[in-house]
């Protein structure tokens, strides 16, 4: 049995100032850098046009216990509720609560869908982490209101969890993977031994994002056309208010002072995320992409850090480097009389 919470709509970006939202991070296990209010009001302010907000906090007995961030967008002639991140750059979306309210959460979520004056056609939830995530409440609580639905598992992400020391990591991996990592790490040592990683800084930043969004553009295939002007722009937004959090983890394997390799990820919390990398196609040979990655799992091994995301993809050295597959879901609720 549930218990009915009160939704409130914020229709601004004023919403994102919600002095409940950190305190609510604190309680929800699936909390992450996209869980953040900075990431939500980044990511609007770069993509809101043709959108409208739909902000719904959920409270009981005046406390508010959920943050339900939404937009709308007509898409191919329906009216579209999405979660504020939109499908592409977030990897992990859903409400903000407590892992004990989101039953309530859930519930109080359909009554809103099947009550509220908003215009809706479908709700159309991706990235959400399972088992155990806010896609299987939902779910129940839509099955129960007979709202017509599709679930599907639409991607995964790639979740290390680190060791307290960098021998019980290689360890961890098997003989083959770690045979391969070693052999690798050994023949740039040998072949270039001024290979070197260095962190971006505040004063290095401008010159290092143009570097990273260049050597990006020259990657092969979709990849390599990715990184369009509006995306190099969000990138380039992101880096800056990170950088001056403290979040920022821009890094990059040279070789004589030329980067070889990049990485564009965060610092939140007790995990390192890796939102994105790339590399020069003519150092492929030298694998510098995983090596320029294994040397950053040393060094949050070394800190102490306590989770290396490598976020979604399948990318097959992530594997290799010991990630474990954590299943997204992607669940579509239909307004009744929409066809599915």
């Amino acid at each position: 049995m549930t218990m009915t919470l009160q939704t409130r709509i914020e229709q601004t970006p004023d919403a994102f100032g919600i002095p409940a939202w950190g305190a609510l991070m604190a309680k929800d296990p699936n909390a992450s850098i996209f869980t953040t209010p900075e990431w939500h009001r980044l990511w609007w302010e770069e993509f809101s046009v043709g959108k409208d907000l739909f902000v719904l906090t959920m409270t009981r007995d005046d406390e508010i216990v959920a943050i339900v961030p939404l937009y709308r967008k007509e898409d191919a002639g329906r009216k579209v509720l999405r979660f504020v991140g939109g499908i592409d750059l977030t990897d992990y979306l859903g409400p903000i609560c407590a892992a004990e309210d989101r039953l309530d959460v859930a519930d109080a979520l359909v009554d809103w869908l099947l009550s509220t004056d908003v215009e809706w056609d479908e709700f159309d939830a991706h990235n959400m982490p399972v088992p155990f995530g806010f896609a299987e409440f939902l779910v129940e609580r839509a099955d129960h209101a007979e709202l017509s639905f599709a679930l599907d598992q639409e991607e995964t992400s790639a979740i290390l969890k680190l060791p307290s020391d960098w021998d019980s990591y290689l360890a961890s991996l098997n003989s083959k993977e770690r045979h391969e990592l070693k052999r690798k790490q050994r023949r740039i040592e040998r072949e270039h031994p001024d290979a070197a990683v260095r962190a971006s800084t505040p004063e290095t930043l401008d010159a290092d994002l143009e570097v990273f969004v260049d050597m990006h553009r020259g990657t092969d295939g979709l990849k390599g056309h990715f990184m369009r002007r509006d995306i190099a722009t969000f990138f380039e937004r992101v880096a800056r208010a990170f950088s001056e959090l403290g979040w920022l983890r821009l890094d990059f394997l040279e070789i004589g002072g030329t980067a070889i390799a990049t990485t564009f990820g965060f610092e939140h919390g007790n995990t390192l995320y890796l939102y994105n990398s790339a590399f020069e196609p003519e150092a492929k040979r030298l694998s510098p992409g995983l090596i320029l990655v294994a040397a950053l799992i040393q060094e949050a091994v070394k800190k102490g850090t306590e989770t290396f995301d490598l976020l979604r993809g399948r990318e097959r050295y992530k594997y290799q480097l010991g990630a474990e597959a954590v299943p997204l879901n992607n669940l579509r609720v239909f307004r009744p009389g929409v066809a599915n």
